[in-house]
């Protein structure tokens, strides 16, 4: 198998597979999110599953694209800072007009990611001994920290007509608390994630071409982790928490499961590394493209569409729902890719439809 895929063009750098991957996060991320509002419980264990591998493989790719942007693109810490600020006000917006709850507290995945991004930045400079003790440290510290403060079932939130009584009930306690291990998707182990993104990314990206990960090396990596993952998981399962009818199996993320989804990712981009371009199915490369975008589409279609509904649904409507769901998604990820095309160098469409 070879080690490097063909080199593409600096200017229009677009590396297929990694698209291809940030495609299948989004189809599972649309599908995971619209559990709570859609299916008519029990979930079945496979949905619950494949709902728990749409964010660690976003907030991974999040991670790699900087190393990718720090590397051949060479922006600076600027760059990510304000990309970073973005994200986080998008997040913010999103907490307060769309759910209607207070911001800043409960530490959803785009305030991980917006935080993440410089980060990971002042991150890739340093040793790559240095680099792997931090992302281990991260590991194996979380369940020390979870032991000590304590996993909530539920991360806080405060309604934004109570802000005032939030304020006064120990607003700041909480939001640290969500934010360092108790929230969705808290420092401990998450940002870890994000830089063991990053630090694939080095690996990915060192040379002129893109190095493939579909060889026996990484291969044989990928599948030892996922079964020694599968093993331990399997033994030590945790409480599995369902939080507000999200099923996802990370709450809280024990090791077992953080090492099964690291391997389970791996092995994703061993398989999308093996598959022809040609063959790629351009619809989720144009996804994968515009990911931030579809996520505040899908958001308040979900909020405002969706939950006030009050549909539950079985197992087969909800997946034929879910089917539409995403081809409207699709279909707005093309207008994004012409949108994209047609705007030039404007930071703000770069930074919603990608590019």
């Amino acid at each position: 198998m070879a080690s490097v895929l063909p080199p593409v063009s600096r200017t229009r750098f677009r590396d297929i597979p990694v698209d291809l991957l940030r495609g299948i996060a989004i189809v599972l991320m649309v599908g995971a999110n619209t559990v709570p509002y859609l299916l008519l419980p029990p979930v079945p264990f496979a949905i619950r599953v494949l709902s728990s591998l749409a964010a660690p493989l976003f907030i991974l790719l999040s991670g790699m694209m900087v190393a990718l942007s720090r590397t051949r693109k060479q922006y600076p810490l600027s760059y990510f800072l304000i990309r970073g600020g973005l994200v986080i006000l998008i997040a913010a917006l999103l907490e307060a007009a769309v759910w209607g709850i207070v911001p800043f507290i409960d530490m959803d995945v785009l305030f991980l990611i917006g935080i993440s991004l410089p980060l990971v930045y002042l991150f890739l400079p340093l040793k790559r001994p240095v680099r792997w003790g931090i992302i281990a440290g991260i590991f194996c510290v979380t369940p020390l920290v979870q032991l000590v403060f304590g996993y909530p079932a539920l991360p806080v939130q405060f309604p934004v007509a109570s802000f005032s009584g939030a304020i006064s009930g120990g607003i700041l306690p909480a939001a640290a608390r969500d934010w360092l291990i108790g929230g969705w998707f808290p420092v401990f182990p998450w940002l870890g994630v994000a830089l063991l993104g990053a630090e694939l990314g080095t690996i990915r990206w060192a040379k002129d071409g893109v190095t493939s990960f579909a060889t026996r090396k990484y291969a044989a990596i990928a599948l030892g982790m996922l079964a020694t993952g599968t093993a331990l998981w399997a033994l030590f399962p945790g409480p599995q928490l369902v939080r507000y009818g999200y099923v996802e199996l990370f709450y809280p993320p024990v090791p077992g499961f953080c090492l099964f989804v690291l391997g389970a990712v791996l092995c994703m981009f061993v398989v999308a590394d093996l598959i022809p371009p040609a063959c790629i199915p351009d619809p989720l490369c144009a996804m994968g493209e515009c990911s931030l975008a579809i996520y505040i589409l899908h958001s308040i279609i979900i909020a405002w569409i969706i939950g006030p509904a009050g549909l539950r649904l079985p197992l087969l409507q909800f997946l034929l729902c879910t089917c539409v769901f995403l081809a409207g998604m699709c279909a707005f990820a093309c207008l994004m890719r012409l949108l994209r095309r047609t705007a030039g160098q404007s930071f703000i469409v770069r930074f919603l439809a990608g590019g």
